[in-house]
């Protein structure tokens, strides 16, 4: 029997998560950054219009806190103005205070500054600028777990934010399509409430390719089809498992479908004809934990 594996696999959490310059176009910076400052609003905040494409920026609470208890550097912490920023600032240094390094600066901009420059006025009046998502190779992946969850073509960010914070609680790893399909931006860290910034994610060129190198590797797969004649509860989960969902609108591609060893079917008795992805999804991740626990113990 397998258990589901580790993320030992993963790249250790830097010692330094803060530090560096505030990074613009063409490698330029503004400013330089200090332990615990804090910043005004002022018109500089304009300038992350021209961020460089070597840094990202996430929003949200959760996602926020995560990401300094994760993997990639956060090179600066933007919080909203007023007195909710304020109450704010102060959980940020609570955050920080379990976290070894130097803090990040805090730049304190208008909430409309933050919706204008996020498009979204989900942010929470809290965003940060962070490194680039730092995939994992599909070799890291395939050794440092045993229950895998592939998604061919999922467009819905908040989709695969979904799957991937399930998957991050399950102790699964998720691999996605480099084309044609939905990456880690800062919608899918807050869909996935941070839980991005501790799974075990990775990107492939071919998913065709990566499915037939899992099947070289040891690994059972197992397609998610409406039409499938077996039922997802009539396979045998504790073997390394890699469960593989469709898009969308048009579910698994045909190439994509050949190559699993199986396809299997969740029951439908209403009058909608599939799931979300995302909800199924969680149930196949689930049923494996639940055949690989014996009184609540993983076997």
């Amino acid at each position: 029997m397998c258990q589901v594996g580790s993320k030992s696999s993963q790249p250790s959490r830097s010692s330094s998560k803060g530090g560096g310059h505030r990074l613009l176009q063409g490698g330029a910076h503004v400013g330089s950054v200090r332990p615990l400052p804090r910043r005004p609003y002022s018109d500089e905040y304009e300038l992350y219009d021209d961020l460089s494409p070597g840094v990202d920026l996430i929003y949200g609470r959760n996602p926020v806190r995560e990401a300094l208890r994760g993997r990639r550097q956060v090179h600066v912490i933007l919080v909203a103005t007023g007195e909710a920023g304020d109450e704010l600032e102060g959980s940020v240094r609570g955050w920080w205070s379990a976290v070894q390094g130097v803090m990040p600066p805090i730049d304190r901009v208008s909430s409309g500054e933050l919706t204008a420059r996020l498009n979204t006025p989900d942010h929470q009046g809290i965003a940060a600028v962070v490194d680039p998502y730092p995939y994992l190779d599909q070799d890291e992946i395939l050794r440092g777990h045993t229950l895998l969850i592939a998604l061919d073509e999922v467009q819905d960010p908040h989709n695969l934010g979904a799957i991937i914070r399930t998957a991050e609680a399950a102790g699964a790893g998720v691999l996605i399509p480099r084309h044609r399909a939905a990456e880690v931006t800062g919608a899918v860290v807050k869909a996935s409430a941070g839980a991005t910034e501790h799974a075990a994610v990775g990107m492939v060129r071919n998913l065709s390719d990566f499915l037939a190198n899992a099947k070289e590797a040891g690994f059972w797969i197992y397609g998610a089809a409406a039409d499938a004649d077996s039922p997802y509860t009539a396979q045998d989960y504790t073997y390394p498992t890699c469960f593989v969902l469709g898009s969308e609108g048009e579910g698994l591609g045909r190439r994509v479908a050949s190559l699993c060893d199986v396809l299997v079917a969740l029951p439908l008795v209403g009058r909608v004809e599939s799931l979300n992805v995302s909800v199924s999804a969680g149930i196949l991740t689930y049923e494996a934990i639940r055949q690989r626990t014996t009184n609540g113990e993983r076997i």
